[in-house]
């Protein structure tokens, strides 16, 4: 027997050998290898749809956490805003406040000036009256007349400067 003869019999045991293999293959093997294959793509295919959902939710995540950030520093300078006016309000109120009880103690101040100074006249004449007073009860007891005392207690009277 040669060995690159061809033997027929061989052949067809060998090609009857093959296709019983192929359909044990095709039957046992191929059918849940293709069916798990085909399981694994599908699961690929969901695993891809559902991470291009879930970034296209990180996105849509991404851009609302933007435009909160957006509103809230919006609100933050808002915020800012009406403190820094409440507070300038408030100082201009505290200084005008202040300045018109500056204004109040002033006018009080010269009030009380104007009375202590007419209090000061006016005690200044009594002493002036009561020394006029003694001076005209000197003179009369020189021996004035009564014309002439009278006449140097109102000139002297008439000396003293008036208050106003």
């Amino acid at each position: 027997m040669n060995l690159l003869s061809p033997n027929p019999g061989l052949i067809i045991w060998t090609l009857l050998t093959f296709a019983l293999v192929l359909m044990i293959l095709k039957k046992y093997v191929w059918g849940p290898l293709l069916s798990a294959l085909d399981e694994r793509e599908q699961r690929i295919r969901e695993a891809l749809e559902e991470a291009e959902k879930v970034q296209a939710e990180a996105r849509a995540a991404a851009e609302e956490n933007k435009k909160a950030l957006a509103d809230a520093q919006a609100q933050v300078q808002a915020a800012i805003g009406r403190a820094r006016e409440d507070a300038e309000r408030v100082a201009r109120e505290v200084r005008e406040k202040a300045e018109a009880e500056a204004e109040q103690l002033l006018d009080q101040a010269r009030r009380t000036i104007q009375q202590e100074r007419d209090q000061a006249v006016q005690q200044l004449r009594q002493q002036t009256a009561e020394l006029a007073i003694l001076a005209a009860g000197q003179l009369l007891d020189e021996n004035l007349d009564n014309d002439r005392s009278r006449k140097i207690v109102d000139d002297f009277i008439d000396r003293i400067p008036d208050a106003n």
